[in-house]
């Protein structure tokens, strides 16, 4: 007993002097945050039904007449264009998912806009949001580290095969 008392103080004082002489704590530099930068975008994404958004799962309910039925998960790869024209110039792609979960077809989506032309080459936006009145900006890589802000969209064509949707993005980052 009384060696298993003394080998106790003996470890105490020697992890007391570790704590003490070790150089744990370092002087560092104060944190200086680079200014925010707010960037206005504008572009349209392109869809075309079942071939750039596929349905993954939809739940068996048989009383749901919509085109667009209620727990319905779908898988989006579309092109971002400049303009609303199918041969406008290509500048990214919109990936991610999107859960119809509302009555009205309204959704929530998890999708990363990103960019391979420009000055944004490499960079992207995520947005996590319900579909309505905007999207709710997230985060972001590349250029947009940091990133928060809105997106508003306006439906310019809607059809049985192709979805075009104009883009205007509010984004303060870093």
């Amino acid at each position: 007993m009384r060696g298993t008392l003394m080998l106790s103080w003996i470890l105490i004082i020697c992890l007391s002097q570790v704590a003490v002489q070790s150089q744990y704590y370092s002087k560092s530099r104060p944190y200086r945050p680079r200014p925010p930068k707010v960037t206005n975008l504008h572009f349209f994404m392109h869809e075309h039904t079942g071939v750039t958004a596929v349905v993954v799962a939809q739940a068996n309910i048989t009383s749901n007449n919509s085109s667009v039925p209620f727990a319905t998960l779908v898988a989006v790869n579309d092109p971002l264009r400049t303009g609303p024209e199918p041969d406008s110039e290509v500048i990214g792609n919109v990936q991610g998912i999107s859960l119809l979960a509302g009555s009205n077809a309204s959704s929530t989506q998890y999708i990363e806009f990103g960019f391979n032309t420009g000055k944004f080459n490499g960079s992207s936006l995520s947005v996590f949001s319900r579909g309505e009145p905007g999207l709710a900006v997230v985060g972001g890589r590349g250029r947009f580290m940091m990133a928060k802000g809105i997106a508003l969209f306006n439906p310019i064509l809607i059809n049985t095969t192709n979805v075009i949707i104009e883009f205007n993005f509010t984004v303060i980052h870093h």
